[in-house]
C-alpha cells in the first residue's frame, strides 16, 4: 500500500468519527428567493459567486406567532361557577283565592276592651301566580314565588262599642268590597333527603327541609256605603282603604311522593314569624288626617299548608292542581296610632288581626 493510499484511509476513519461524535447540521437549499410576510422573515447570508448557493435560516418573531414555554404543561383553563345549578322547574299557575280579614282596638285607657272592629268576608280574588325552582347538586335547592291577585267582590262591616264585648253597638255600617288587589312574594331555599329504599321502587320518597322570607300585601278598598246602625240607609262617597303588610321569616318541610316518572303529590306546610304594619285612608272623617289616618303595628305568626298533585305530559311538561289553606294571627305588641287633622296624635291598644285565606289554582311546569 503506498503512502498516498494510507493516508486516505486514515482521513476517512477520522472523518467518520466525527460524524458519529457530533449531530447532523441540516440545512435547505433554494435555486429561487420566495417570501411570505405573514409566515416567516428570511435572512439572506452572503451573496455568492454563481454557481449561486443561497441559505436561508427561518426564525419567527414574538409578536406573529405565541409559543408557550412549555407546551405540554399548558392546560386550556374552563370556567366554573359555584352556583351553577344543574336543573330548572318554571310554573305558572292561575285561579281563585277567598280570604277574610278582621281587626279591632280596644278605647283610650283600654275602655271599652272593644271599640272599634273591622270585618272584610267573601273576598273573591282572582289570582296569577309564577315561579322558578333552582337545583344545586344532588340535595341543595332555591326558589323563588310570586303571586298578583285581582279583588272583584267582597262584603265589609265597620262597628263600633260602648261597652266591653261587643256590647252597646251604637254604629255599623256594612259596605262592599269591590275593588283592590293582593300581592305575595317569596324566597326560600332547601334541603333534600331521599329514603334509601324509594330510589329502586316506583314509588320515589322526599323530604325538604325549608327556610325563607315572605311577604304578603293587601290593599282593600271600601265603597258603597250603607248605614245599619243608626238605620240610615246608603250613604254616598265612601272611598276608603285599608292597607296591610306581613312580612317576616319562615320555616317548613314538604313531602313528594313520585310514582314512576308521569305522577307527584306533594304536601307542605309552613310556619311564619310574622310583623304585621297597615295603613288606613279614612276619607269621610273630617276630623282624621288624609290621606293617612291611622296606622297598626303588631307581630305574630302564620300557617301555610298546601297540596299539590302533578301529572306530567312529557319529561319537560306537566300540568298541576294546588290547593292552599292560610292562618294568620298578629295580637302581640299591638298599637294603633289615629292621626288627626288639628295635628295631633293618639295611641290606642291594637288587640289582633286575623287573616284566613284558602285558595285552588291549576298551572303548567317546564323542566329545562
Amino acid at each position: 500500500m503506498n503512502l498516498t493510499r494510507m493516508f486516505c484511509v486514515f482521513y476517512l476513519l477520522g472523518l467518520g468519527t466525527q460524524i458519529n461524535a457530533a449531530p447532523a447540521l441540516k440545512m435547505h437549499v433554494f435555486d429561487e428567493i420566495t417570501t411570505s410576510q405573514n409566515t416567516a422573515k428570511i435572512h439572506k447570508t452572503d451573496d455568492l459567486q454563481k454557481p449561486e448557493l443561497i441559505t436561508y435560516v427561518f426564525t419567527y418573531s414574538s409578536d406573529e406567532v405565541d409559543i408557550p414555554e412549555n407546551p405540554k404543561t399548558t392546560q386550556p383553563q374552563t370556567k366554573t361557577f359555584p352556583l351553577r345549578y344543574e336543573r330548572a322547574e318554571f310554573y305558572f299557575k292561575t285561579g281563585f283565592r277567598e280570604d277574610e280579614l278582621f281587626w279591632n282596638i280596644a278605647g283610650l285607657g283600654g275602655q271599652p276592651n272593644i271599640l272599634s272592629e273591622l270585618s272584610w268576608d267573601n273576598l273573591f280574588i282572582l289570582t296569577a301566580n309564577i315561579g322558578t325552582t333552582l337545583y344545586f347538586g344532588e340535595h341543595w335547592l332555591g326558589n323563588v314565588d310570586l303571586l298578583f291577585g285581582q279583588i272583584k267582590s267582597g262584603d265589609n262591616q265597620d262597628s263600633d262599642y260602648l261597652g266591653d264585648n261587643r256590647t252597646e253597638e251604637f254604629s255599623r255600617s256594612n259596605n262592599s268590597t269591590d275593588d283592590g288587589d293582593v300581592l305575595d312574594i317569596s324566597a326560600h331555599a332547601g334541603y333534600r333527603w331521599y329514603w334509601p329504599e324509594s330510589k329502586s321502587n316506583s314509588w320515589q320518597s322526599e323530604l325538604r327541609s325549608l327556610f325563607g322570607v315572605s311577604y304578603h300585601q293587601q290593599n282593600l278598598i271600601i265603597q258603597d256605603g250603607f248605614q245599619t246602625i243608626p238605620a240610615f240607609g246608603a250613604f254616598e262617597g265612601l272611598d276608603s282603604q285599608y292597607k296591610t303588610t306581613w312580612y317576616g321569616p319562615w320555616v317548613g318541610l314538604e313531602g313528594r311522593w313520585q310514582d314512576s316518572e308521569r305522577f307527584q303529590l306533594k304536601f307542605g306546610v309552613q310556619y311564619h314569624y310574622a310583623f304585621y304594619d297597615a295603613s288606613a285612608t279614612w276619607n269621610l272623617r273630617s276630623d282624621f288626617a288624609q290621606p293617612e289616618s291611622f296606622t297598626h303595628k303588631a307581630e305574630g305568626y302564620g300557617w301555610i299548608y298546601e297540596l299539590e298533585g302533578l301529572y306530567r305530559l312529557t319529561p319537560k311538561l306537566a300540568i298541576n292542581l294546588t290547593l292552599k289553606k292560610q292562618d294568620w294571627r298578629a295580637d302581640r305588641n299591638g298599637e294603633d296610632k289615629t292621626y288627626f287633622a288639628n295635628g295631633n296624635t293618639v295611641k290606642l291598644k291594637f288587640n289582633e288581626v286575623e287573616w284566613e285565606s284558602f285558595g285552588a289554582s291549576l298551572g303548567l311546569e317546564y323542566v329545562f
